[in-house]
């Protein structure tokens, strides 16, 4: 499931970005208006990333250095050749300005000290680090100084982008991306500029797992379909000789690709959708790290690439967006499971409540705060949906133990969020909803297990009948309206070959059941 958690600011300032990337392409015959648009464009998505932090007194300084880093960049690339040699390694030294300032970045508590700021200075001096490096490889060993001094780069990038994920999380490594691009904006620095770009790509990718909930990204197909697209496509437009022709193609045409990959997502979020995009990210920023640029050339305008593609991230996640089930919880935020999508936790783990004498009798399900959901698949490719119509009536004795559970639900309201996969599921192959129109559980033998019921009933589903166990846990009592509530949630394993359904390895046999329900007398 992709969810959305970007602010219109966001939207805006990402799509200038991209925008302003594109018609970057255009000015590559001018060295003077392509860097300075290009300077225009990183520091709009500067402010996209800044967007991480919540409301902080710091935050305007904090933003202002980082843009300050930028500009000063810029104005160092304007000035004669002697102070060029020099001051480009000194722009992260801007990063000491907001010294005591404290943040919280995307739920990462940030104390800006001495050690936050040197990850801005360390990226504006990585530049030199490699250029005495490779001085040194190419008067020993005769190594090409361009692509030494690239490789070097690229190492020192790796080892502090993990330190300063690991300090600062995800600020870290924009302080890292910023100092670095700074620099090599005041050197004019056509390979440097480039690995900045991939640079900001890695920062980008941290800061949107945080606004775009992809359940185990990484051992998804579609990731790795966008990373090869992205690095394939960008790859290939460099051995275009013509100018006119490379305008083209080294952007439209890898836009194109990706987009149609991307697009598969409609039919299946398992085929492209948003790790795909991301991917693509990925692989076009790590195409800039391996095609060379002679210094005296023009830029590439590949390199720009990555930025439309981060431009246009949250568009084309609302784009994208699956149809969400909307239902009210009545659970306190401190009772709901939290924690990273990647790790789904298990709805048993929530504390559980006791119910007395005074709970007794029957109650029913409460629809608009009750929810039925599955997943189905192979761990790389789950598919998830929900039963959106059902009804739920529970009797408890006068101990307020549970003694009878019915449910009842709609096999017309089941849907995996995917119109094109649901006039398939609901058809013969499947469900054959308008031939059994209805799912029913019912409860045949109740025990309880310490603070949890283990149920035992027939679930009569696609004209089977097959006995199916239950486990619900009671987790909240709460008042609505002058009216009592109860709220259990439960979960369930439903073999779907029992049910006159044709096994396939591929789709998944096994369904795993969730359920959250708040019911009323």
């Amino acid at each position: 499931m992709t969810t959305l958690k970007s602010t219109a600011m966001e939207n805006y300032l990402g799509m200038g970005v991209g925008i302003i990337a594109i018609i970057s392409a255009f000015l590559v015959r001018s060295a003077f208006l392509f860097k300075t648009s290009l300077c225009i464009a990183i520091i709009c998505l500067t402010v996209v990333l800044t967007n991480g932090f919540e409301n902080d007194p710091s935050l305007e300084l904090i933003c202002f250095t980082l843009i300050g880093m930028i500009a000063l960049g810029y104005v160092i690339s304007l000035l004669p050749e002697k102070i060029r040699s020099i001051a480009p390694y000194f722009v992260g030294m801007l990063a000491l300005i907001p010294i005591g300032a404290k943040a919280n970045y995307q739920g990462f508590e940030v104390n800006w000290t001495f050690e936050v700021a040197a990850f801005a200075i360390i990226g504006s001096i990585i530049p030199l680090f490699a250029k005495i490096k490779d001085w040194f490889a190419e008067r020993w060993f005769g190594a090409n100084k361009v692509e030494f001094s690239t490789a070097v780069s690229l190492v020192y990038l790796g080892i502090f982008v993990f330190v300063a994920s690991f300090m600062v999380s995800t600020f870290g490594v924009i302080l890292l991306a910023t100092g670095y691009f700074a620099a090599n904006l005041a050197l004019r620095s056509n390979n440097g500029l480039q690995l900045s770009i991939l640079l900001f790509a890695v920062s980008w990718i941290f800061f949107s797992l945080n606004a775009l909930e992809i359940p185990d990204s990484l051992l998804k197909g579609n990731l790795w379909m966008g990373i090869l697209a992205g690095l394939g496509s960008l790859w290939a437009c460099k051995s275009i000789r013509s100018e006119k022709a490379r305008i083209f193609l080294s952007l439209f045409l890898p836009l194109v690709i990706i987009g149609v990959l991307v697009s598969f997502g409609l039919i299946n979020e398992n085929f492209g959708g948003m790790p795909t995009y991301l991917g693509a990210i990925i692989g076009s920023s790590l195409a800039l790290a391996l095609i060379e640029q002679p210094e005296a050339e023009k830029p590439f305008q590949g390199m720009l690439l990555p930025l439309i593609l981060i431009g246009f991230t949250f568009p084309t996640a609302t784009c994208l967006r699956r149809e969400k089930l909307e239902v009210e919880t009545l659970l306190a935020k401190s009772d709901e499971l939290t924690g990273q999508p990647a790790k789904k936790k298990d709805v048993m783990d929530m504390p559980a409540i006791a119910l007395t004498d005074g709970d007794a009798g029957a109650w029913e399900s409460i629809a608009a705060n009750s929810k039925l959901e599955f997943e189905v698949g192979p761990a790389a490719s789950r598919t998830s949906g929900a039963i959106k119509d059902f009804t739920v009536d529970i009797q408890l004795d006068k101990a307020g133990v549970l003694e009878n559970l019915n449910v009842e639900m709609k096999s017309a309201s089941l849907t995996t969020f995917n119109d094109i996969r649901d006039e398939s599921v609901l058809g013969d192959e499947f469900i054959e909803s308008e031939k059994y129109p209805k799912i029913t559980f019912r409860s045949k033998k109740i025990e309880k297990i310490g603070e949890d019921y283990k149920i035992t009933g027939d679930l009569k589903f696609v004209g089977a009948k097959v006995e199916t166990v239950l486990n619900l846990r009671f987790v909240s009592k709460v008042e609505k309206d002058g009216s009592e509530i109860l709220v259990f949630v439960g979960k369930t394993v439903v073999d779907r070959t029992k049910h006159n359904m044709t096994s396939d390895s591929k789709i998944g046999d096994l369904v795993d059941v969730t359920f959250e329900v708040a019911v009323a007398r």
